[in-house]
């Protein structure tokens, strides 16, 4: 996880909620589906171990998870903005 840029951690992420969307998706017509309840709860901690981690490096992902005292939100990049 540390030796992961800002870059590689957000595409970790994107990855792991489109795994999420896709088994919620899956989900909602097939909902007792016990295989893809458990993918989807292990995709959940997958989810909030990569958020954990990037906010332990770079600070918060999104303005709800600002937890300082400081608005430190503010302080990386724009998703619009390039890191180069």
């Amino acid at each position: 996880k540390y030796n992961m840029n800002r870059v590689e951690q957000l595409r970790r992420l994107q990855m792991i909620d489109f795994a999420l969307q896709e088994a919620a998706l899956f989900l909602n017509s097939h909902p007792d589906d016990e295989n893809a309840l458990q993918y989807y709860k292990k995709f959940q901690q997958f989810r909030k171990q990569a958020a954990c981690d990037y906010q332990e490096c770079f600070g918060p992902l999104t303005n709800r998870d600002n937890n300082a005292n400081t608005w430190q939100y503010i302080d990386g990049p724009w998703p619009w903005e390039s890191e180069a």
